[in-house]
């Protein structure tokens, strides 16, 4: 691995070490530990060197360890898992390993103390991992973001998608008014992505329904409405794309239906066939933003 993302703590592999090495354990404990670490990082499928030796860094991913995928009785898994937390228990009392992860650096542990407990639960392993690495809060920026980021997904089992990225961008953009010492730097958003179909992709039958809606050409009764001066402005095929693919909207016979009123709990909403074709965009507008 690359020195940005090397393990910033001890891992497996010195735990390991130090097993083999402890004369005060007996023989048949230090061969039993070390066949679980290691049996326990190959079903993990990651090197022992980037694996964490604190068991608050490991629980979740060894409790979702199920012994029929990996193939042994509910049993052997049992006393692996149990050897191993026995293996971390005594490393961290032998060797002062702090349970939560390298601790905080005086700048940082004051950085906390600024910000509520709510963002600090979210920015709490960006913390850790800078305060590791020597960086102070007003150097973060988007590459070190990234650097922690690959950090995280090959040592953690942390969420590591945009979604969790995004929340802690937010969260560190967020408490820039509080951190009135610091001048931070804010980071970038990961772009959230919509995919859509293309135009083209929908039934015939359902495009030309569409078209008859906004088109104008459904006329107007006691359950559809228009609009006053008599015009049905079309949608963009983006704004299109999104009445159609909202499957709610769509009747089985392939027609553009939305019930005429905007109460979320409608009948309509909950899959009823009491709906009525509209022909005011503005109506189907406040329906999706309620969707």
């Amino acid at each position: 691995m690359s020195p940005t993302t090397a393990l910033l703590e001890q891992s497996f592999l010195d735990l390991i070490a130090a097993i083999e090495r402890a004369s005060e354990l007996s023989g048949e404990r230090r061969r039993h530990w070390v066949c679980s670490l290691q049996q326990i990082a190959n079903w993990l499928d990651r090197p022992a060197a980037v694996i964490p030796a604190r068991w608050n860094a490991v629980q979740i991913e060894v409790g979702q360890l199920h012994h029929a995928r990996l193939g042994v009785t509910s049993k052997t898994l049992a006393n692996h898992r149990s050897n191993v937390r026995a293996a971390l228990r005594w490393f961290g009392q032998e060797q002062g390993v702090p349970q939560r992860g390298a601790r905080l650096s005086a700048r940082w542990a004051r950085f906390c103390d600024r910000i509520d407990a709510r963002m600090r639960g979210r920015l709490y392993s960006l913390i850790r991992y800078c305060s590791a690495r020597g960086i102070d809060p007003a150097a973060v920026d988007d590459r070190i973001l990234d650097e922690y980021w690959r950090y995280r997904t090959e040592t953690t089992a942390r969420a590591s998608n945009n979604t969790a990225r995004r929340f802690m961008v937010r969260a560190w953009n967020n408490c820039a008014p509080a951190i009135a010492r610091w001048p931070l730097r804010r980071l970038t958003e990961p772009p959230i992505k919509v995919a859509q179909p293309a135009w083209s992709d929908f039934p015939e039958r359902l495009r030309s329904s569409h078209n008859r809606l906004v088109g104008g050409s459904s006329p107007p009764g006691p359950t559809t409405q228009s609009h006053s001066n008599g015009d049905f402005p079309a949608f963009g095929e983006d704004r299109r794309i999104d009445v159609l693919a909202r499957g709610r909207w769509v009747s089985a016979s392939g027609d553009i239906h939305a019930c005429t009123t905007v109460r979320p709990d409608s009948r309509a909403r909950r899959g009823r066939a009491d709906i009525a074709p509209i022909a005011d965009h503005g109506v189907i507008e406040r329906h999706l933003s309620i969707a």
